[in-house]
């Protein structure tokens, strides 16, 4: 392999780092756009899931005590 050759591949290999790189950084943007996404997400599930929690207390039928205690004046 002559010198020319070797600095050809050697130009080559530089190009490829750099595109790797720039992929790289692509792959760590989109990372953190999808982390800080997920973040939301389960923040929305938390409300949900209290929200269904609330939602199942106020359609449970009343207990005897809380009916007796409802009707004292």
């Amino acid at each position: 392999m002559d010198l020319s050759a070797t600095a050809a591949e050697l130009d080559g290999m530089r190009q490829r780092v750099r595109e790797i790189e720039t992929a790289l950084r692509d792959v760590e943007a989109e990372e953190a756009r999808i982390a800080d996404e997920l973040a939301k997400v389960e923040v929305q599930a938390g409300y949900y899931d209290s929200l269904a929690g609330d939602m199942k207390r106020d359609l449970q039928p009343p207990n005897l005590a809380g009916l007796i205690r409802s009707l004292r004046w």
